[in-house]
This record gives structure tokens, sequence and C-alpha cells, in this order.
């Protein structure tokens, strides 16, 4: 995987990101995460905010800040979850490469997702 910094980034991509290294809980390898920042910061800023995935399991997926990004919910080819509660902001130094992108009913989730674990009232469509 190689690094690159002219990479597009839209919200709802899944990227290679480099974590470590890491303080504490934090991941401390690369892995693949979603992102959930506004496309304007994603286009003009130097940091991006994702949510990180992790291996699907049927417990997992029942957990309200938890999204099944299995087919279709992505493009992955890994059965994965997106867990909202561990919201990071990371330099865009850190991207290593696109992964893939989830779908448009997986991002409506997201949102909800981000919203219990924020405790944050939701409304479709509002970003």
């Amino acid at each position: 995987m190689k690094k690159t910094d002219d990479l597009e980034i839209r919200r709802g991509d899944i990227l290679w990101i480099s974590c470590d290294p890491s303080i504490g809980v934090e991941p401390r390898k690369t892995r693949t995460c979603v992102v959930v920042s506004n496309d304007v910061a994603n286009r003009f800023g130097q940091a991006i905010t994702v949510v990180p995935t992790q291996r699907y399991t049927a417990e997992r997926v029942q957990r309200g800040y938890m999204v099944d990004l299995r087919k279709p919910g992505s493009n992955l080819q890994e059965a994965r979850v997106a867990n909202a509660s561990m919201l990071m902001t990371y330099d865009r130094k850190r991207v290593v490469s696109r992964a893939g992108r989830i779908s448009t009913e997986a991002e409506r989730a997201l949102d909800q997702a981000l919203a219990l674990h924020l405790e944050q009232p939701h409304t479709d469509g509002l970003r």
C-alpha cells in the first residue's frame, strides 16, 4: 500500500488508514475506516474524520452504534461493521489508499449510529 496525499476523499469512502503510533485503546495497525467528515472539509482540510471498521459478528451488529457493512452495505470483500463509538480524526497523511465505499443505506444507518453515540437527535438527510 502506497501513501497518497492527492487522493480525492469523499464522505462514505472506506480508506486504509495507518493508525500507528497510537496511545491506549487506539488501534495500532493499518485498518479500514469509513469517512464521516463532510466533503468540503475532506477537500480542503488537513484532517479527516472517520469511524473504524471491525470484523463482522452477529453480536456486534446488534449494537445500535454498529453498522453492518456486508454487501450490499459496502463493496468490501470481507464482512465488516462500522463502529460509530470510535469516532476519530486523523491527519490526511495517515491515508494509505482507498478500500471501497459504503451504500446510501449504510450511510443513513451510520448517521443514525453516530447520532445515537453522541446522544444527538437524528433527522434523515441532515448533515
